[in-house]
């Protein structure tokens, strides 16, 4: 694949613009693209934390603006306090997460005894009273050897919150907010579940939850009570992230949340295919420019976060060879133009930190992005970026060139040749 910046040449440049007072999400509202209030920001999202007495482990880490990390690393185990301000103390304004599941637990959680790990053991035994079955019996399960307790009870939410809070008051190790781990409108069960009988009945009616609107009404229902009862508990200024399908298609709820994570962008929210072009079509409702208005500000958000954590490709760079596409490059350009935050993994497929190979500085924004066709472009205070849309999806979905302080730094892709 060649590399190459050719400017297309400029002959009407449109500027979409979207109502500041337009209901968001709202796809008759207007066409402007609001102005991000932020400098680029980049996250990660690791499963395995390092070792974080090891500089170079700490360095990628800090890196970051915003990392969420299970918070099981962190609670409940010995030898582990005090280890988040390592973090701190490298970089006082990084925000750090706990990772929470919203409805599930794994089944393991109670093998173990107490002292290796209480925090987990503290959760699975606090969730075993409102385990779900399913319409035969069986225990409910996501994926597998995950069980679904029933959220939907203010009982266990109650309980389950207890526990988060008990070690989020009484431990060195202190969170900045929370990661849910997931909402959906409706239970989604993993493919991989084959072993289970039946279908879910969360509310052990005998009715298929996917065949109970009831259920799901419930369902949906308690995710506004589970957030605002963390809130009310934790406090306004603690930071709350939604995963999941949900806030990513419903103004209403992502309001709730200081931001929300498109997994496996762009895929999640907008489906499959060309759906890049989906996410920066100022037409569609949940569109990126439009969705960065959704969340709330108080707490440094919105929190967009862009994220593909799996190997997305390769090119043959003719001085280096076969190179690997990173994916959080490819989310950084979309983040340029939108106001989103990048999330950067180590491509190994795994959910492990990593960062960027070109490291910019380009200062905050000077005004909107502006669309003419399939050029999407913003100016910067020290540069900008200019972003060819191409086939709109994984490996090659576009081609960018970003010149800072006059100089090109980063670029990627094919740009077309003028006519």
């Amino acid at each position: 694949m060649v590399f190459r910046y050719l400017r297309v040449p400029a002959m009407l440049l449109i500027c979409l613009f979207l109502a500041a007072c337009a209901l968001p999400g709202d796809p008759e509202s207007g066409t402007e693209v609001p102005v991000a209030k932020q400098d680029l920001r980049i996250a990660a999202l690791d499963h395995y934390v390092g070792d974080l007495n090891d500089p170079e482990v700490l360095a990628r880490y800090t890196r970051c603006d915003i990392i969420i990390v299970p918070c099981d690393r962190f609670w409940g185990k010995p030898g582990h306090e005090g280890e988040l301000e390592l973090l701190r103390a490298a970089k006082p304004e990084l925000k750090i997460l706990g990772f929470f599941r919203s409805k599930a637990l794994k089944a393991n959680w109670g093998d173990r005894p107490r002292e290796e790990q209480t925090y987990l053991y503290d959760l699975f035994h606090a969730s075993k009273p409102y385990w779900c079955s399913t319409t035969t019996g069986d225990t409910l399960m996501d994926w597998p050897g995950t069980i679904v307790y029933n959220y939907t009870d203010p009982e266990a939410r109650k309980a389950m919150l207890g526990v988060f809070t008990h070690y989020q008051k009484t431990s060195s190790n202190k969170f900045d907010g929370v990661y849910w781990d997931y909402f959906n409108e409706v239970l989604w069960i993993a493919p991989a579940v084959d072993t289970m009988e039946g279908d879910p009945d969360i509310d052990g009616d005998g009715i298929s939850h996917w065949d109970d609107p009831d259920e799901i009404q419930a369902f949906k229902d308690a995710q506004y009570d589970w957030a605002r009862e963390m809130q009310a508990a934790m406090g306004p200024r603690f930071i709350m992230v939604a995963n999941g399908s949900r806030a990513l298609t419903d103004s209403t709820f992502a309001h709730e949340f200081d931001g929300m994570d498109y997994e496996l962008f762009p895929n999640v929210g907008f489906g499959r295919g060309d759906t890049f072009r989906t996410a920066l079509d100022v037409t569609q409702y949940n569109n990126l420019f439009t969705s960065v208005t959704w969340n709330r500000t108080l707490n440094g958000g919105p929190w967009l976060l862009l994220g593909h954590a799996q190997v997305v490709g390769s090119y043959n760079d003719p001085d280096l060879g076969w190179q690997t596409i990173q994916a959080g490059d490819l989310l950084r350009a979309v983040a340029l133009l939108t106001g989103a935050t990048s999330m950067y993994y180590d491509n190994s497929g795994q959910h492990r930190a990593g960062i960027p190979k070109v490291e910019l500085d380009l200062g905050a924004p000077l005004g909107r992005a502006t669309i003419e066709g399939d050029l999407y472009s913003r100016e910067f205070e020290r540069g900008r970026i200019d972003l060819f849309m191409g086939i709109g999806s994984y490996p090659v979905p576009f081609a960018y060139v970003i010149p800072q302080n006059g100089v090109v730094v980063e670029e990627f892709g094919e740009f077309p040749t003028s006519p």
